[in-house]
């Protein structure tokens, strides 16, 4: 009885969290609606095991909390979004310029190519966030950065800050790759994958 109360504070806190991130005006009326599911689900008669019943109650505050913070992910998204398509006319833009001012230098035109990458990686984002041409675009974009990185370095040997961001993105990148394969390969043997964005 007493484990059993101490689940249902722990549901009722994760529930009370997420309902800090809504709205001030359904609050409280989604707070009641969420922590009243939690004695029904923790008391259904159709799961027979005590242990299963406590962690589907857990899961369904913690669902709460997950879904709650989706929407202020997504506001922040919302918020990042014109500075982020401001960046992407500002690439662009240098990009441009520089090929202008140097048609003859190669790094301006590896410049552009990773601008135009960046480019339709936001667009492609903005457009259908999930799906494997994003991550594609995303990553292409992520190298080619690095690649104009490795160049700046090559052409200026002695400045370390080069080295240094090439290092900060190539990083996060090599230990993406391991995860994305095994990720795919486990879609694959268990039939999840995508085939809606081929």
């Amino acid at each position: 009885m007493r484990a059993e109360r101490q689940l249902l504070r722990l549901g009722e806190h994760l529930v009370r969290r997420a309902c800090r991130q809504l709205p001030g005006d359904v609050r409280e009326e989604r707070y009641r609606e969420w922590a009243a599911e939690l004695p029904a689900i923790l008391h259904d008669p159709q799961v027979r095991f005590a242990p299963r019943r406590a962690a589907r109650m857990l899961g369904y505050a913690a669902d709460t909390l997950r879904g709650s913070a989706r929407g202020r992910i997504s506001r922040l998204r919302a918020a990042v979004d014109v500075p982020l398509q401001v960046a992407c006319l500002v690439v662009m833009g240098v990009s441009v310029w520089a090929v202008v001012q140097a048609p003859g230098d190669a790094l301006n035109y590896l410049r552009l190519a990773w601008g135009l990458l960046f480019v339709a990686s936001v667009i492609r984002n903005r457009v259908r966030p999930a799906g494997r041409t994003t991550a594609l675009l995303g990553t292409s974009a992520i190298l080619a950065a690095w690649a104009v990185l490795l160049g700046g370095a090559a052409l200026a040997p002695g400045n370390w800050v080069n080295y240094v961001l090439a290092a900060l993105i190539l990083l996060p990148l090599v230990a993406y790759l391991p995860f994305a394969w095994w990720h795919r390969r486990r879609q694959a043997r268990t039939g999840g994958h995508n085939a809606a964005d081929r």
